[in-house]
C-alpha cells in the first residue's frame, strides 16, 4: 500500500496517502489532475488487491459506485469518477471532505475531558437523518420509488466538515431495492 503513495490512476488521480482500510478497500487522499496545472482534493476508494480479481467481490464494489451515484443530496458523499486502473482494477472517486469522522470528532471531546455541547448532537443528528432520508426516498430511472438502505451509519461513516456540514459516508453494505443482489 505505501509503494501506492505518489502513484497516478486512472491517468489522472495521484494516491497521496492512505487514509483507512477496511476488509474490502482503501480508502486514499488523492488528487485529481487536470490541464494547466489545475489540481482537486479528493478521496480515491481502491478494491484491496487480494480482492481485484474476485468477480462477486468486484461487482458488489461497482454496485456500490452505481448506487452512491445516484444519490446527490448535501449530506451524503458524492461520487465523481468510477474507473480501473492499468492492472484493471476498480477504484471510485468521491469528493474530499475536509474534517473529522464522527469517531474522531467524539474521542477529541473525550480525550479533552468534555462532553459534546447537545446543539451539536442535535445538529449532528439532523444532518444524517436528512442524507438517510434522501436515499430512502430515491426515485429510479422510471420514476419509481428505489429506496437505498444504508445498513452502515457508524461513527466512522459520519464525516463533518471543517465547513460545519454533515456527510454520510460508504454505502458500501448498502441495499438498493432496485436490485436483487446487495453490496
Amino acid at each position: 500500500m505505501v509503494a501506492d503513495r505518489g502513484r497516478k490512476i486512472g491517468g489522472k488521480y495521484q494516491l497521496i496517502e492512505p487514509l483507512g482500510e477496511g476488509g474490502m478497500a482503501t480508502v486514499w487522499k488523492g488528487l485529481t489532475l487536470g490541464a494547466e496545472g489545475f489540481t482537486r482534493r479528493v478521496a480515491i476508494k481502491r478494491v484491496l488487491p487480494e480482492l481485484a480479481h474476485d468477480k462477486k467481490f468486484t461487482a458488489m464494489f461497482v454496485e456500490e459506485a452505481r448506487v452512491v451515484s445516484e444519490l446527490a443530496h448535501p449530506n451524503i458523499v458524492q461520487v465523481h469518477d468510477f474507473d480501473h486502473d492499468a492492472e484493471g482494477n476498480y477504484f471510485i472517486v468521491m469528493e474530499w471532505v475536509d474534517g473529522l469522522d464522527l469517531q474522531q470528532w467524539m474521542s477529541a471531546y473525550k480525550t479533552a475531558g468534555e462532553r459534546t455541547p447537545w446543539h451539536y448532537v442535535a445538529a449532528i443528528g439532523i444532518e444524517v437523518l436528512r442524507g438517510l432520508s434522501a436515499a430512502h426516498e430515491r426515485i429510479d430511472s422510471l420514476g419509481r420509488p428505489s429506496p437505498v438502505i444504508h445498513r452502515d451509519v457508524t461513527p466512522n461513516n459520519i464525516l463533518v466538515g471543517r465547513n460545519g456540514i454533515v456527510k454520510l459516508a460508504d454505502f458500501g453494505l448498502a441495499r438498493a431495492t432496485d436490485r436483487a443482489s446487495m453490496t
